[in-house]
């Protein structure tokens, strides 16, 4: 089947949809990307054929802004789908994020083609976007208005003919609220690994710069309010100042609207922290040997709730432990596979952090059962739900 995955990104560094598209071509199908192109410089790939979109990266950020009340950006989409379905005779459309469908939609339409459409929610959309700073902050709030998006959140679903979700507590939830859905149409397709690109990592001949004599504590990701990080590190402090030896290691970008209260605590910890802003994940399997506990302190939200995200499958990949929030997809993860604790507030968090770091036996047993978990989910998930969809 010749399909086509779409994505409102540059494609790149978007590792689930990358992921997605090898699996596709894999399994036999053809694959035509369309994504965006902000005047950079791009992969090439052999296997499947990509078309890029050129517009300003500042311009596709306001009109994101406008999205929610204005039809600028699901215009730009709906042409560009539609040309894009008749000039590549594409049977089935693959969209990404909820936002997407509707262009989708009125894209096919214009095409006049009887296309499918696939929606992949890579989130809970409008959860995430209430929670983010940017979109409810000053005068944006005003022009995003992102309670909006709970009422549109039933329209986009509709456009739709087949549904993927991060995790089955998501799908459980979209069924709950939306009795119009069938469930026979909605394919879980949880965030995992590129097992071959990380065991090719593995034979890098790379020293990360990065070395601890007391245990270590990671946290890989967006640093932002949100995601819990900043909230427990004045609770590392506390710790601290009781006399807890660690060191605590923070690789990601850092929200502009979280930057300052970041820096601060930065600060507060002095040389039992070490922040680096940004590291290629190519590097993640030497950064993981070098550390004892890895942290997932997001927020626990119905956006978190939606699905497991990468850091924990990493962490696994890793054999370190994971110390997280009660997130509904990452607690059931944590749970059934023993390889990790959940905390509920800061008391809870500093009991569980002395227990891990008092234990190097217990560390080892959580990581080892957490390795052998991902191994078992990657072995049963090789033929992979969603792939379900393009079968017929």
């Amino acid at each position: 089947m010749r399909i086509g995955v779409v994505v409102d990104n540059t494609f790149d560094n978007d590792h689930r949809v990358l992921k997605e598209v090898r699996l596709l071509v894999k399994t036999g199908h053809e694959v035509q990307v369309l994504c965006l192109d902000f005047g950079g410089t791009y992969t090439s790939y052999k296997a499947f054929a990509v078309t890029r979109i050129k517009i300003n990266e500042n311009l596709k950020n306001g009109l994101v802004i406008l999205n929610t009340n204005f039809s600028f950006y699901n215009n730009f989409w709906a042409k560009n789908i539609a040309s894009f379905i008749k000039e590549n005779n594409v049977e089935a459309l693959h969209v990404h994020d909820l936002y997407m469908a509707k262009p989708a939609h009125i894209g096919i339409q214009k095409s006049k083609s009887k296309v499918p459409l696939t929606l992949d929610l890579h989130e809970n959309y409008p959860a995430a976007i209430a929670s983010y700073q940017w979109a409810t902050q000053g005068w944006r709030k005003f022009v995003v208005t992102p309670k909006l998006w709970f009422k549109k959140e039933a329209e986009y679903l509709t456009y739709a003919d087949y549904i993927i979700t991060l995790s089955n507590s998501f799908k459980q939830d979209l069924l709950e609220r939306f009795s119009f859905l069938n469930e026979n149409k909605i394919f879980v397709h949880p965030n995992m690994p590129d097992f071959e690109s990380f065991q090719a990592f593995e034979n890098l001949e790379y020293q990360v710069d990065f070395e601890s004599e007391v245990p270590s504590l990671f946290y890989f990701g967006v640093v932002a309010k949100r995601r819990g990080i900043i909230e427990i590190l004045p609770w590392l402090k506390e710790l601290k100042d009781e006399g807890l030896k660690f060191h605590m290691l923070i690789i990601g970008p850092t929200d502009k609207a979280d930057q300052a209260a970041f820096d601060l605590q930065i600060d507060a910890l002095g040389e039992s922290i070490t922040y680096i802003p940004w590291s290629d994940v190519k590097y993640l399997p030497a950064y993981l040997k070098k550390i004892n506990i890895g942290l997932a302190p997001f927020e626990v939200n119905p956006q978190h709730d939606s699905g497991v995200a990468n850091k924990l499958f990493q962490y696994m990949y890793g054999k370190i432990p994971i110390l997280a929030t009660a997130c509904k997809a990452q607690q059931e993860l944590i749970e059934t596979s023993n390889c990790g604790l959940i905390y509920a507030d800061k008391e809870d968090f500093k009991c569980k952090l002395k227990q891990l770091l008092h234990s190097v036996s217990f560390r080892a047993q959580l990581g080892k059962n957490g390795y052998n978990r991902l191994l078992d989910l990657y072995q049963q998930q090789k033929d992979r739900e969603f792939l379900t969809i393009y079968k017929d």
